[in-house]
């Protein structure tokens, strides 16, 4: 039997469907807080047609995401998603609180191997600079990913108040099933 790891996911891999398109051994333990954090925006996604998440060091937030029990042999699947061969992301490793078990797991995560500058959150919405928006179908991604994992309402809320593009990105609403996510 093959070893096996945790990973936090926060982007579009807080979803079932989408993490298991690629990475089928995957189980979720529950959802999980990484403190000294935020989630952010940055690199141009061509597949989902916007900027594609990452975490970054900040003091004082938080990121929610879903925290997922994967065997060792999906591991360099899990990698080539995003894409550390290429130079998008790096692995870290990181300690987040799951309440399901209350108490905290070393689980994998991925960031921007390019950081993006200031802090999203200070942003004023009409302000969001395009490069730092993700696309709406990644952005319902996210929503319906958070919302199946049980992340707190109010996180839930904040991520529907990220500003978009607007773009549809047709392969991953149809195959993600998409269709009855709202953001408002």
């Amino acid at each position: 039997m093959a070893s096996k790891f945790y990973y936090f996911g926060f982007g579009s891999n807080l979803l079932a469907r989408r993490l298991h398109l690629q990475n089928p051994t995957a189980v979720r333990v529950g959802p999980g807080k990484l403190e000294n954090y935020s989630l952010d925006f940055y690199f141009p996604s061509k597949r989902w047609m916007g900027a594609a998440a990452t975490i970054v060091p900040t003091p004082d937030d938080h990121v929610w995401g879903a925290i997922w029990e994967i065997d060792g042999c999906d591991l360099e699947h899990l990698d080539n998603q995003e894409g550390v061969h290429e130079g998008i992301y790096t692995p870290i490793t990181v300690e987040v609180y799951c309440p399901t078990l209350d108490h905290a797991l070393s689980c994998r995560a991925y960031h921007l191997c390019k950081q993006p500058e200031g802090h999203l959150k200070l942003f004023p919405h009409e302000k969001v600079p395009l490069e730092r928006q993700p696309s709406l179908t990644y952005l319902k991604t996210l929503i319906k990913g958070a919302e199946e994992t049980g992340i707190p309402a109010d996180y839930v809320r904040w991520l529907r108040s990220i500003r978009h593009n607007s773009k549809i990105a047709e392969y991953f609403e149809k195959e993600l099933q998409l269709e009855n996510v709202v953001l408002s």
